[in-house]
């Protein structure tokens, strides 16, 4: 049953955008019940049963991820989803499938993005086992993402008053908060 209180932010960029550390940020000013989804962890979780880092694999993962939101906001949960996730036919699904979809892009710079690499995937050596998005192979970038950050000075707690902003005026349900 399709609950209308259910929403799903999902948060996209490449590695070391800021996707997780928004997520966390964002989740304690959705409404109750709410769900984070994070696309590391997702992967770790899922893994056995979905393959590797090929584009085909990374698909699949991308698509699990929009069914696992499509399921927790069909029963009244606010999900934050964080992943890479880019692909058109992934980002069409969910605008077309989940409940209250809201897609942020966090479009930061190679600089920003190296900088911020603390899982070290831009340091590696190029031809690694894992491909990255971004620098081995060009990702689809979203199409008509709902809100676009791309100002790496903003700070987390700006982005957060953004997107609840966003939230608030397309949505009676969700409370403008005040994050100071």
């Amino acid at each position: 049953m399709k609950n209308s209180h259910g929403k799903v932010i999902w948060i996209t960029g490449l590695s070391g955008a800021g996707k997780t550390t928004l997520a966390k940020a964002l989740l304690p000013y959705l409404p109750q019940p709410r769900l984070l989804l994070d696309g590391d962890a997702m992967r770790e979780a899922l893994t056995p049963l979905a393959g590797g880092y090929d584009l085909e694999s990374r698909k699949k993962f991308a698509f699990a991820y929009a069914r696992l939101c499509k399921l927790a906001a069909e029963q009244g949960l606010a999900v934050v989803c964080a992943t890479i996730s880019m692909f058109h036919d992934v980002q069409r699904w969910n605008r077309e499938n989940l409940p209250g979809y809201v897609e942020v892009y966090l479009e930061m710079s190679e600089a920003v993005r190296l900088e911020r690499d603390d899982k070290k995937v831009y340091h590696a050596s190029i031809g690694q086992e894992t491909p990255v998005a971004g620098r081995d192979f060009s990702p689809e970038l979203p199409e008509c993402p709902d809100i676009v950050i791309n100002d790496s000075s903003l700070t987390t707690k700006k982005i957060t008053e953004r997107i609840l902003d966003f939230l608030s005026s397309n949505d009676a349900k969700t409370p403008t908060v005040d994050l100071s």
